[in-house]
């Protein structure tokens, strides 16, 4: 507690119940002198009234006065909730032992003999006011931490009921891919075979008119299965993940080379790979990453043969992995916006595909807790930059 500023705010009180002016007029310099403010009360009623009416930091109490003495005051005081954690030191004459202990049983917090020194009431003062100050900043701290385990509390009732809802909410997902990845697709597949089959009945006996409306509604099929197939990969990224483990992006990489074997050599596409790290990943997600960025360096070619570069770095805790391609390239305005959902920069017949491939590899990116961008100029190819977590040890 700061004694030593001027501002009567800031001074401590200490009341002095005493009935002996000489010894109250002492000790009352001696505490302003040291920077304290002072009451005083000549007997206990006047104690108790002055203190219930303007709470002191500290109380200094006579035993012996006329009226009710000073143990009687002291318990009156302690009794009553404005002063009941006011400090009372008693000062008195008396020295014998039962008279400090029943001091101590009724709530004193100290006990000085008469005749006092006015340097040890005010040792005895401070020590007691320094304890106080820290009780009460205790006390404030346990407050705040009851608080705030009261808001956590609460916070951690809101997430539960939050996941809860989740886990209704993915169950509900996992009943929606059910629905698409069986009940939708299987009558695409009769119209598709369907239309097929009515082509080849009727071969010949339909005008290329006729033989042009037959191909576009096969089309629409085909491209209605793959949309579905890839919204079911886009919404199983989270709901039929495996464990994150070690993995060789080596094996990865050359899962997704092969799922594109065919595309590669028909398109003449010339890929070089570095070596590959170990990663903390999913395999089957990651497998489908680098099919899709491949995949998409292979689709968006310009005049020449597609040449593609497989790089990685080192980045503290992270893999960079690099996809660079010398394709038709990318302006920065829609750097964002490839990642979006069905959002596409071509028509379908320049470009087929469902707009999906580079969400998924996003959502998935993300999910490892990596992240994924683009770096390209339109007419000067791509370089597709994803994170992913090293693997420990």
């Amino acid at each position: 507690m700061n004694t030593s500023t001027g501002s009567e705010a800031l001074r401590p009180v200490i009341l002095i119940v005493d009935d002996t002016p000489v010894n109250v007029a002492v000790l009352a310099e001696h505490l302003v002198s040291h920077g304290f403010s002072v009451m005083v009360a000549q007997d206990g009623e006047e104690g108790i009234e002055r203190a219930q009416f303007a709470p002191p930091d500290l109380i200094l109490l006579d035993v012996m006065m006329p009226g009710i003495g000073g143990f009687e005051t002291c318990r009156k005081l302690k009794s009553h909730g404005i002063t009941k954690d006011v400090p009372v030191i008693f000062m008195t004459a008396l020295s014998d032992i039962s008279d400090k202990v029943t001091a101590y049983k009724l709530g004193g917090v100290d006990y000085v003999t008469k005749p006092f020194h006015a340097e040890e009431v005010l040792a005895r003062i401070n020590t007691h006011l320094s304890l106080q100050l820290m009780r009460r900043q205790l006390l404030s701290q346990n407050q705040q931490l009851q608080q705030e385990i009261a808001v956590r509390q609460k916070a951690e009732a809101v997430l539960a009921e939050r996941s809860q809802e989740l886990a209704r909410s993915n169950a509900e997902l996992e009943q929606l891919a059910y629905v698409a990845s069986h009940d939708l697709q299987e009558p695409l597949r009769m119209v598709a075979s369907y239309l097929q089959l009515l082509e080849q009945r009727y071969e010949g006996k339909l005008d290329a008119e006729a033989h042009e409306f037959i191909g576009f509604a096969v089309d629409g099929a085909k491209r209605m299965q793959a949309l579905i197939d890839d919204l079911l990969s886009y919404s199983r990224v989270g709901t039929k993940a495996k464990s994150l483990q070690a993995i060789n992006c080596d094996a990865v990489l050359k899962a997704a080379l092969l799922s594109l074997r065919m595309a590669i050599q028909e398109s003449g596409t010339h890929i070089l790979c570095a070596p590959m790290p170990v990663v903390l990943g999913d395999t089957a997600q990651l497998t489908q990453v680098f099919q899709n960025l491949l995949a998409n360096a292979i689709k968006f070619r310009g005049a020449q043969a597609p040449l593609i570069e497989v790089r990685v770095e080192s980045e503290n805790e992270f893999w960079r992995f690099e996809v660079k391609d010398n394709g038709i390239g990318i302006t920065p305005e829609y750097f964002d916006r490839i990642f979006v959902m069905f959002q596409r920069l071509h028509n379908r017949r320049q470009y087929p595909g469902t707009g999906i491939g580079l969400a998924l590899c996003k959502k998935i990116v993300e999910r490892h807790g990596g992240r994924i961008w683009v770096e390209s100029e339109h007419g000067r190819g791509s370089i597709f930059n994803f994170t992913l977590p090293k693997a420990p040890g």
